[in-house]
């Protein structure tokens, strides 16, 4: 994976710590664009990657980060800056928040290894700067298992920055935050500025489009069972099982499976069911057909739960 937005949004954050204050003027789009964020009573929230942020007291919108009508900024490394926030010190340096997204190229990438590797890249490209104060742990925030690690970059002509990443997998984007601070207080204070975070279902929007280029998509979604049945062309019937007709059996098999750009079944693993009636269920699946699914206007791999029901006649 590239690590360069790491660098890139390093340098955001360094460039603008010191800078002055200026009152946002907010502003939302229309349109279900990735890059369209909007804040309406001190609430941030962004459609298409399924979130929101209550803007905690105290802190307003860092405007230099992205600007102030919102538009989330492509940086190098296939990242989409979403949206900042800062809190001003007396005397010292700001606090700040930028908030990003990266499309997950390799889906069995976790966000503790996400994390992980986003710290240690800091401090492989200048190890006599940066220092790992508190390498990678696991939070909560809004429902979902978020990781952080936590890292010094030493300044040879004024003081000293805390720095962290908070990053959770969703939507089959690395969603979270890069935190700076100027003491390991002010970050934490920092990090709990996602206490107001919420997620909507974990499931992609297909309406959604990249407004410009810049940030690749995730090589998998994850759709609901009614999603996935609605772009269902053909449906093979299993064949109950002889055995278990004898013995009575019915019930439900449930299967996970893993449908590909071409609409083929890919993969299925069974999650419940009864021994007799599984294999006849995944010999059937095995032959469904299904629709594409198209995100930004490519096909994308599919993640859904599919239900075979097993009834006796007379039931």
């Amino acid at each position: 994976m590239k690590r360069g937005w790491f660098y890139a949004v390093a340098a955001l954050l360094f460039a603008t710590a010191l800078t002055s204050a200026q009152q946002p003027s907010i502003d939302s789009s229309d349109g279900l664009g990735f890059e369209n964020g909007a804040v309406a009573n001190g609430i941030y929230s962004n459609e298409c990657f399924g979130f929101s942020l209550r803007i905690p007291a105290r802190w307003e919108l860092a405007t230099q980060v992205v600007g102030a009508g919102l538009r989330a900024r492509h940086v190098p490394g296939d990242v989409l800056v979403l949206f900042a926030i800062e809190q001003h010190q007396e005397g010292g340096p700001s606090s700040r928040v930028v908030f990003t997204a990266q499309g997950a190229k390799d889906q069995s990438e976790t966000a503790q290894d996400f994390v992980a590797n986003a710290v240690h890249s800091q401090i492989k490209v200048s190890p006599q700067d940066n220092v790992v104060i508190r390498d990678t742990y696991l939070v909560e925030y809004g429902g979902r298992d978020f990781f952080r690690s936590d890292y010094k970059h030493s300044w040879h002509d004024r003081d000293t920055s805390y720095m962290a990443f908070v990053y959770t997998k969703f939507r089959g984007y690395f969603i979270g935050a890069n935190l700076t601070a100027g003491s390991r207080e002010g970050l934490d204070e920092a990090a709990n500025s996602l206490q107001g975070i919420s997620f909507q279902e974990d499931q992609a929007n297909s309406k959604c489009v990249m407004l410009s280029s810049g940030i690749d998509l995730p090589e998998r979604v994850r759709v609901s069972q009614g999603v996935s049945t609605g772009l269902l062309v053909t449906k093979v019937q299993p064949h109950y099982p002889e055995d278990a007709r004898v013995a009575r059996i019915q019930g439900q098999v449930i299967l996970q499976a893993l449908i590909d750009k071409n609409g083929d079944v890919e993969k299925l693993t069974l999650i419940s069911g009864h021994p007799l009636l599984a294999p006849a269920a995944v010999e059937a699946v095995k032959q469904w057909k299904y629709k594409p699914y198209l995100l930004n206007g490519q096909p994308v791999k599919v993640e859904t739960q599919i239900l075979v029901n097993f009834q006796l006649s007379g039931h």
